[in-house]
């Protein structure tokens, strides 16, 4: 009786001393993104005050934050703004990384590009780690875009230029031949929007993620990207307009 009595006291405590050295993690994928960088610095002081809490004041982690620019990587330790750091207007790439050992939030990673938004939370309190993944997929979500990143890019941008270009040839080699104006008016929307694909640069203004040191006060520099993208919508959409616009005319 002695013995069974020992050998569940002894189970009970090795099982107890597993449980408390075991990490939950938490990985969530967020959207495209578009932020300033007070925005950021608004996110990460929240996130630092968290983990303040769930960690202790005397904690003393290290992190580390990293920055793409012009396609180098920078590294910052000990980030206390993102804002304050003299960085171009746009940045398409931005990772932080906190991580101290044993503690109920043991490491915080927030991954930002143009290919992968993610942040990755891990530790030894479920609730700690869930809810601070939670906080920070709902704060990122507020600047969410609609479009965006590498795969959009490429698979619009193929069938777009598909689009175009066949529109360009049929539409040129019909007024060559006819001379119709509808024919012209088709010539001119697929040449304008084949243009508008190849020419201006979408991984840039179609970015997976982007941030801004400053948002620029002129009207035209800070909405290009819908400025562009209603341009392209226009001349898709002039395409079938002019054909269907001269075949009224010559009916009429």
């Amino acid at each position: 009786m002695r013995f069974a009595v020992l050998l569940s006291v002894c189970v009970s405590l090795a099982t107890t001393s597993l449980c408390e050295g075991k990490e939950f993690s938490r990985v969530r994928d967020l959207p495209c993104l578009k932020l300033g960088a007070t925005e950021l610095d608004a996110i990460l002081m929240e996130t630092n005050a968290f983990i303040d809490v769930a960690n202790g004041s005397e904690d003393s982690g290290w992190d580390i934050v990293k920055l793409t620019i012009d396609g180098q990587n920078i590294e910052i330790p000990h980030l206390s703004q993102a804002s304050s750091v003299a960085f171009p207007n746009e940045v398409f790439g931005f990772s932080y990384t906190y991580q101290q050992t044993s503690k109920p939030i043991s490491l915080v990673t927030i991954d930002l590009s143009d290919s992968l938004r993610r942040v990755s939370v891990s530790g030894e309190s479920a609730d700690r780690v869930e809810a601070l993944s939670k906080l920070l997929e709902k704060d990122f979500r507020r600047y969410a875009t609609v479009v965006g990143g590498v795969r959009f890019r490429r698979v619009v941008g193929v069938c777009l230029s598909m689009v175009f270009l066949t529109s360009l040839m049929i539409s040129s080699t019909y007024y060559w031949k006819n001379r119709s104006r509808g024919a012209l008016g088709v010539l001119i929307c697929s040449a304008v929007g084949f243009s508008l694909v190849l020419l201006v640069p979408w991984n840039r203004f179609v970015a997976g993620f982007v941030l801004y040191q400053s948002y620029s006060p002129f009207f035209l520099v800070r909405h290009a990207r819908e400025i562009f993208l209603l341009c392209l919508v226009a001349a898709l959409i002039g395409i079938p307009l002019s054909y269907f616009l001269a075949r009224r005319r010559s009916n009429g």
